[in-house]
């Protein structure tokens, strides 16, 4: 079974993924990760997603390996942990322009379709309702205000040292927000048959709840 989850970044659906997969005793992919450390690989070799040729040389004679230790899904990308870059407010950035590169988005989809062979699997991202799983058993589409997500985001950064401003990372949202709307290929968008889910004003055990209860009484 497929549970698909989309949503704008900062609105929870990384942190729900995880929740509605130890509730079901399901696996948690998170797509955003592979994306943001197939992005920090390339940065690290200053690659621009013009440059389709260098794209493609680096992405084909390097290794990306998804592992999880204990709750934490970690990406390897040529044995490098990228765990401690993913989450940095340009490589988020990038990571939404290189998605827009079409052999990396499969590069990703065929890592999301070889989990979901072996397992029961929660899967979050942009685009995983409408383009990688349109027909997941249940799609889930979550969403919050661009207040609640900079705030989030922000408490994030901070706690973890970075030196940054809410209007900074509320800049950084809205324009992470206009890039994954209006890109070309699988932009986010909800999928006709998904259920929305607003966590501006729940708790995440409260959004999570309302999602189990969808689940159960299908």
């Amino acid at each position: 079974m497929v549970i698909a989850i989309d949503g704008p970044a900062c609105a929870g659906k990384s942190t729900l993924a995880v929740m509605v997969a130890d509730e079901l005793e399901f696996h948690s992919l998170n797509t955003g990760m592979i994306f943001r450390a197939i992005a920090y690989y390339l940065d690290k070799h200053n690659v621009s997603e013009l440059d389709s040729e260098k794209i493609h040389n680096l992405l084909t004679s390097c290794k990306i390996d998804v592992e999880f230790v204990g709750k934490d899904q970690i990406v390897y990308v040529d044995g490098e942990n990228t765990l401690p870059f993913v989450a940095l407010p340009h490589i988020s950035s990038k990571a939404s322009t290189f998605s827009q590169v079409p052999e990396i988005r499969e590069i990703v989809k065929n890592i999301q379709h070889k989990f979901a062979e072996k397992y029961d699997l929660v899967i979050e991202g942009r685009d995983i309702g409408t383009e990688v799983f349109p027909n997941a058993e249940f799609k889930f589409f979550i969403t919050a205000s661009i207040d609640a997500r900079a705030n989030r985001r922000y408490a994030t950064l901070v706690a973890n040292g970075e030196k940054i401003t809410l209007d900074e990372v509320k800049e950084s949202l809205l324009a992470r927000d206009y890039n994954d709307t209006h890109r070309q290929i699988s932009p986010l968008k909800q999928a006709d048959d998904a259920i929305l889910i607003d966590t501006s004003n729940d708790t995440t055990e409260q959004s999570l709840q309302k999602i189990i209860k969808f689940i159960k009484e299908k």
